[in-house]
């Protein structure tokens, strides 16, 4: 699933080349396909040899500017700037997709970055149409670049902050709210599993009709956290699909945003769902966890041991985790954590 789109400017966002003609007018198509994939969540950045202010002023004038995050302008690599994206935005390369007119900027960028995907400048009015733009619509979609902004401004906020980095944090009034899942979180969840590749266990996305089930069982459940703070209301960022069986509470899937990396989230999250079900099911001895390492899936397994899951068994490349009950773990200091119903 593409996160992010990195757009070239001259003869592909636009027509011609702005530096020679500063009447450079979009390309047929362009800002409908803009729109499109803004509305579904999807990213856009700039990766382009123009002169930035010069760029810059022709973005604005066209009243576009305001759908591309950290645009990357200079005479270097393409291919640096669309690391520097991913790294900015937090994201994997093959979540990205580049787009530009010059077949050795397109032959650069799939020889050093083989998992991003690449097109066409002429490709750009049926990008939306494609299977790897297509997401699942919830309420966080169309404010994903909102939130996106809020992070860039929290981000400066803490480059410029004196203190220490857990007063940073106290300062940014996090509060996560964890609750059982309903029927209208269903969108949300089946985008966040299918997303998220960081902080999940097994990177796995489960179908619509699976995370439905465990809305309707008794001994299944799903509970959710939503995170707001200072710099805004971050929607649902973190889920957990938990089974219930003989004395063990098995936490099948969970997914945290990768937004929210660096904060202490997965463990208030988890941390308070462990405490939830041992509260609700006190005869229950223990929480397990499989883990299935992935390229990119270690933040899981760290987050596991934090919380003091340990390892029971291993069967090729799949693991058990396992942590007993009573739990205690509080989480980070700078989290308050309100369980709702």
């Amino acid at each position: 699933m593409i996160k992010c789109l990195v757009w070239d400017l001259d003869d592909t966002l636009w027509q011609g080349t702005l530096s020679e003609d500063e009447d450079v007018a979009l390309r047929p198509g362009v800002r409908e396909v803009l729109l499109a994939l803004d509305q579904r969540g999807i990213l856009q950045s700039i990766a382009s040899r123009n002169d930035p202010d010069l760029a810059f002023q022709k973005l604005v004038q066209l009243r576009i500017d305001h759908f591309f995050l950290y645009p990357q302008f200079g005479w270097g690599s393409k291919v640096a700037s669309i690391r520097k994206i991913a790294q900015e935005m937090n994201i994997g390369i093959d979540s990205l997709a580049f787009i530009d007119d010059n077949p050795y900027e397109r032959y650069e960028a799939s020889t050093y970055l083989p998992d991003i995907h690449v097109y066409a400048a002429d490709a750009a009015a049926g990008l939306p149409e494609l299977p790897e733009f297509q997401t699942v619509l919830s309420e966080e979609t169309s404010g994903r670049r909102q939130q996106m902004m809020s992070r860039w401004a929290r981000n400066n906020a803490e480059q410029r902050f004196n203190g220490t980095r857990e007063e940073f944090l106290n300062s940014c009034e996090m509060v996560l709210s964890v609750r059982a899942a309903r029927n209208e979180d269903l969108p949300r969840m089946v985008e966040l599993a299918s997303r998220t590749t960081q902080f999940n266990n097994l990177v796995q996305s489960p179908s619509e009709a699976v995370i439905r089930s465990y809305l309707d069982s008794e001994r299944k459940n799903i509970y959710i956290g939503r995170m707001k703070d200072r710099f805004g209301d971050h929607g649902t960022v973190a889920m957990a699909m938990v089974h219930v069986h003989g004395t063990a509470a098995e936490i099948e899937l969970f997914c945290i945003s990768c937004r929210m990396e660096g904060r202490g989230v997965g463990s208030a999250f988890l941390g308070a769902v462990l405490a939830r079900i041992h509260r609700e099911r006190p005869l229950l001895t223990e929480a397990v966890c499989l883990y299935r390492p992935q390229q990119r899936n270690r933040p899981a397994l760290l987050l596991l041991q934090l919380l003091g899951f340990r390892r029971r068994s291993q069967v090729q490349e799949e693991s058990v985790y396992a942590l007993p009950f009573p739990y205690f773990y509080s989480g980070p200091e700078w989290i308050r954590v309100e369980e709702c119903c």
